[in-house]
């Protein structure tokens, strides 16, 4: 259990590492371009650090694990990836960026020097926020779990707890 919470961890550092770069890319070499998702996209990599590295931190340390915190902070990481990742896609479209030709001036692949180069970076980013939000999902789960075995949630007493 503890080998999984850590695996998850640690997929996570390396898949918002990975998406952070990517963005910040797209972001560094936009001349025009639109802008809108991309920033939400930054806004999703500097909240997913925060939950993983405070994951990362409570998981080594448990002087500082707040389970009611680590629950909140998976939770928005968990919401706005899945967000994010449904924007991305959608912005995006199935595309081929190679052939670019026929998009709107407003397509979020236009924008920088290179297209075909922001438009595989976008494709890129948007699989790793996928994974990401797949490894959030995952971790939310032991958290909840962790959450609720642990007396996390607002219950009354068990019945073994009541002396008669």
């Amino acid at each position: 259990m503890e080998v999984a919470k850590s695996i998850l961890r640690i997929l996570q550092f390396l898949f918002v590492l990975l998406t952070t770069a990517l963005i910040g890319n797209v972001i560094a070499s936009n001349i025009s371009g639109a802008e809108s998702a991309i920033n939400f996209s930054m806004f999703v990599c500097a909240l997913s650090w925060i939950a993983v590295l405070y994951g990362i931190v409570s998981h080594f340390v448990s002087a500082a694990a707040i389970p009611i915190v680590a629950l909140a902070l998976d939770s928005a990481a968990t919401l706005f990836t899945f967000i994010d990742a449904i924007v991305l896609s959608a912005k995006l479209r199935a595309v081929n960026c190679s052939n670019l030709g026929r998009k709107a001036g407003d397509y979020i692949a236009f924008g920088s020097n290179n297209d075909e180069k922001r438009c595989r970076e976008i494709q890129a980013s948007i699989v790793f926020m996928w994974f990401l939000f797949a490894a959030f999902a995952a971790s939310l789960f032991f958290i909840l779990r962790e959450f609720r075995r642990g007396g996390g949630s607002v219950r009354g007493p068990n019945m073994s707890q009541i002396g008669v």
